[in-house]
């Protein structure tokens, strides 16, 4: 799978083009290698309580990126007014010295990027007097902020932890007045990696079974790729 700067959904191609690869997809009997934008990533994290207590799950940086952009989950901070997001990334810390919810002087959510779609909305203005073109491009996120920080126990047989399903499986939620620091983990536990790897065989069965998933591209794990700088670099491009 291709990680490149210039990426665009199968849905954009223009009919004349969808067709003669959806013929050769059958013709062939062969996979094709879609471009279908930077993968979702995930992570292993340990969340440790203001009691001492903690909590290894699974968190998703959140949307795979197109035209250089994630849609990414994280935390918001709100302090004399002013509101500070700390999103997911490479460089994510939820530092140990935050303090119980008793003792902070600022408000604290969870952050869920709720964002309508995937791609900047263009307007153009043309001017026919002055024969100016004016082409302005706005950019809208929309996050939902919440008391309860969202982490999984299980990984659904497509691999992908999903916050807009309600019903999901090992969907678990921790109130932030709880939490004192959130890590992403190079080394994860034995019992995560199990839980990984037994999903990812699940996986594959069930592709074999019912045939290849032509749109499928799974998502990476932070702590597979962390140590892989030029990926992080590619990848880094999208926050």
């Amino acid at each position: 799978m291709r990680y490149e700067k210039s990426l665009a959904p199968i849905q954009k191609l223009k009919m004349k083009t969808l067709i003669p690869l959806i013929l050769l997809l059958f013709i062939s009997g062969k996979p094709i290698d879609y471009d279908l934008g930077a993968p979702t990533i995930q992570a292993v994290c340990k969340v440790t309580m203001s009691d001492g207590t903690t909590k290894e799950g699974f968190i998703t940086f959140g949307s795979g990126g197109y035209e250089l952009k994630y849609r990414t989950h994280g935390f918001c901070i709100q302090r004399n007014g002013s509101k500070v997001l700390i999103p997911y990334n490479f460089d994510f810390e939820l530092s140990k010295d935050l303090l119980t919810s008793d003792g902070r002087d600022f408000d604290f959510w969870y952050l869920e990027n709720i964002s309508d779609n995937r791609h900047s909305q263009k307007k153009t203005e043309f001017d026919e007097k002055s024969k100016i073109l004016k082409i302005s491009v706005t950019e809208t996120e929309k996050y939902k902020l919440s008391k309860k920080m969202v982490v999984f126990e299980k990984i659904p047989l497509d691999l992908y932890l999903d916050h807009s399903d309600e019903k999901e499986n090992g969907k678990v939620k921790i109130h932030v007045k709880k939490i004192q620091s959130v890590e992403l983990l190079k080394k994860p536990s034995k019992a995560s990696l199990e839980v990984i790897e037994n999903a990812r065989k699940k996986q594959i069965i069930t592709e074999k079974k019912d045939g290849y998933w032509t749109d499928y591209q799974p998502p990476v794990w932070y702590h597979e790729i962390i140590d892989d700088k030029e990926m992080v670099e590619t990848l880094s491009q999208y926050f």
